[in-house]
């Protein structure tokens, strides 16, 4: 590649900070370096690191681990550097296996180096998070239950009930048609004196209905729906399958980065999210399985599916309005107009109604068998249920 060509080069000899003024003659794979004083003979295989720069390249002796490396600079045109390169990549695929396929890596292109190192990274990752699906089999149900009974009294402590015996009878009948009779939870309900409409579960099977959600419903079929979402959530542990993943994610990230394991930050972080995720919103893909696990509980037990579609589509339509009200606002009070747009966001910030999703409860409510049963207990049963907790709702308008 090279025929007894001569460059300009400084020989840096790893004591002194002045470098060696000189040439280099190159031959093959040997590298004669002379000055006024001193002459090297080296071979191109010997030098550990190559770096081109602008105004030619730099060649490292050895690893700069016990003392400073001997560093041979060459003043040569940038081709030339690039054969140089070449030749040491060469000689250092000679090596070894292990040599020739991480060299081979650096030979490539820098643009197709970045896509492979982006698909590597997402290979990696797409199996990293499907092991994390797979370690919640390991994990048993008592950890459920012992995370939600952690949140529940916090909950209790902070909320107070206003359930009736119209609507323990109510919930009670409900849950069990639609709770299978496998279920290692034991699910209740708890209703919280609030205007918003809105119901969550807990990881232990305590599902919180939020009165505002009974007082604006339009039928027992919507709340059915609802109650079946949530003991759909519990039933696929998607709480702790969400902690597992928030936790396995911020594993990931501290691994990547580096900082946090060493002074157990991870953990610490890992304990802060375990509370909260447990409440708060889940992923599309749980809210999707939620979504289809629901609609084939009400189903199963002849109870009609479609509550819960309508229940969404009138959230949903209720924030297009309040979204085209606060372009052109009214002269209305506003307190109350505060009031019912929390509401109505609160609920769909952790139910995002999105047309994707209603497209997809439209195709499930429509497919297989249909549901006939509207309603589990008596129309005066129902409107004691849904007159629960008035007075909440009427303190909270004040």
């Amino acid at each position: 590649m090279f025929q007894n060509q001569t460059f300009t080069s400084r020989f840096f000899n790893g004591v002194s900070a002045v470098p060696e003024e000189g040439t280099v003659l190159i031959h093959g794979q040997t590298i004669d370096f002379s000055s006024a004083d001193t002459a090297h003979k080296l071979n191109v295989s010997q030098f550990t690191e190559f770096a081109l720069t602008h105004k030619g390249c730099k060649l490292v002796l050895r690893p700069d681990e016990i003392r400073e490396s001997p560093v041979l600079e060459i003043i040569c045109p940038k081709e030339d550097a690039k054969k140089l390169e070449s030749l040491w990549i060469q000689s250092k695929k000679n090596q070894s296996h292990a040599h020739a396929f991480f060299y081979s890596i650096r030979e490539m292109n820098p643009l197709v180096l970045g896509i492979l190192s982006i698909s590597i990274v997402a290979l990696i990752g797409f199996f990293y998070f499907k092991g994390l699906e797979l370690v919640i089999n390991l994990i048993p149900i008592s950890m459920d239950k012992s995370l939600g009974e952690s949140v529940q009294l916090k909950m209790d402590a902070q909320f107070q009930e206003c359930n009736t015996k119209a609507t323990d009878k109510f919930f009670a009948e409900a849950l069990k048609r639609i709770v299978p009779k496998n279920s290692p939870h034991q699910f209740k309900v708890s209703v919280i004196g609030s205007t918003i409409p809105n119901a969550f579960a807990l990881s232990n099977g305590r599902i919180y209905f939020f009165s505002g959600l009974l007082n604006e419903a339009k039928s027992q079929e919507e709340v059915i729906g609802v109650l079946a979402h949530e003991v759909a959530h519990v039933e696929k542990r998607h709480h702790m399958r969400n902690l597992v993943k928030a936790g396995g994610t911020s594993l990931a990230i501290s691994l990547v980065v580096g900082p946090g394991l060493g002074n157990m930050e991870f953990l610490e972080t890992f304990t802060e999210l375990g509370s909260t995720i447990l409440v708060l919103k889940f992923s599309r893909d749980f809210e999707t399985e939620a979504d289809i696990t629901s609609i084939e509980y009400l189903k199963n037990q002849n109870l009609s599916p479609s509550g819960l579609l309508t229940f969404f589509k009138r959230m949903s339509e209720l924030e297009k309005e309040i979204t085209k009200s606060d372009k052109n606002p009214p002269e209305t009070n506003a307190k109350d107009d505060q009031v019912v747009t929390s509401s109505i966001t609160d609920f769909l910030s952790t139910h995002p109604a999105t047309d994707e999703r209603m497209k997809t409860l439209e195709r499930l409510i429509q497919s297989g068998k249909k549901g006939s049963v509207k309603k589990i207990v008596s129309d005066q049963t129902w409107k004691e249920v849904q007159s629960v907790c008035l007075d909440f709702k009427n303190s909270d308008s004040k």
